[in-house]
Formats: C-alpha cells, structure tokens, sequence
C-alpha cells in the first residue's frame, strides 16, 4: 500500500510540473490524455482531502478555545459568587439559577447541531453538484475529442 501510495505521488508530482511547464512554455495545456484527466482528478481530490483536514483543523481549534473561554467564564462567575455575603437561604435560588443555565445550554447544543447538521447538508449538496459538474464537463470533453477524431 505503501509502494502504490508513494507511486501515486510520484505520477501526481510528475504531471503538475507536466502541466506547470506546458502552460508555461505556452499559456495553455497542449497535450490531454487520458491519463492526464485521472491524475487531475487524483490531485483535485488530495487538494480537496486537504481542505477537509484543514476544516476540521480549524472546528476543533475553534471548539477548544470555546471551551476554554466557557471554562474561564465560569471559574469568574463562581469567584464573584463566593465574594457575596449570604443573606437568608439562597439555595432554592441557585438551585433555579442552575436549571435555567443548564436549559440554556442544551438549547444552544441542539441549535448548534442543528446548524451544524444544515451546514454539512449544504456542503454534500455543493460537492455532489461539483461532481456532477466535473463528469459533465469530461463527458462534453469525450464527446468533442470523439467528434474531432472521427473523419467525417
């Protein structure tokens, strides 16, 4: 697996500077084959594994410093309660404070699965339509390279 894995780079490798020199050399692509639109489509999908990995990256980043500040909120709001002077019995109060908090939060957790569920949705949409786009898009090349090599 290593082996066909470490292949694969090197071919991947070998046409982007393949394709970087001819468009270079010309401003265009000049020669497309076959192999060329795999390997296109094999480094369009690393990029696109990528920016997977690089969002995921930045979630769990973004959810760490989230919780991190949650945890610093919370470490002040309980210092400021334990600077108050207790006047009577403020346990039913807390116990009320408590409640409302925790039916807060797990109103925030399911908007925000919610949102996320909306989010993911939309992104399968916009890949889905993209890969519908790009077969298209090579079936339309198939069928003018098809017209342009039969002798009429």
């Amino acid at each position: 697996a290593r082996r066909c894995r470490e292949h694969c780079g090197l071919l991947v490798a070998g046409f982007k500077s393949k394709i970087a020199a001819s468009e270079k050399a010309s401003g265009v692509v000049e020669s497309h084959t076959e192999m060329d639109d795999l390997l296109a489509n094999v480094a369009e999908l690393a990029a696109e594994e990528e920016e997977r990995k690089a969002e995921k990256t930045a979630e769990k980043e973004a959810k760490e410093r989230d919780n991190e500040r949650a945890d610093g909120m919370r470490d002040e709001a309980m210092k400021g309660m334990k600077k108050r002077k207790t006047k009577g019995d403020i346990l039913p109060a807390l116990i009320e404070h408590v409640r409302e908090r925790d039916e807060f939060n797990r109103e925030i957790a399911i908007r925000t699965v919610a949102n996320e569920e909306n989010r993911l949705a939309l992104e399968r949409e916009r890949l889905e339509l993209e890969k519908k786009e790009r077969a298209a898009f090579i079936q339309l090349l198939g069928s003018l390279t098809t017209k342009l090599l039969v002798p009429q």
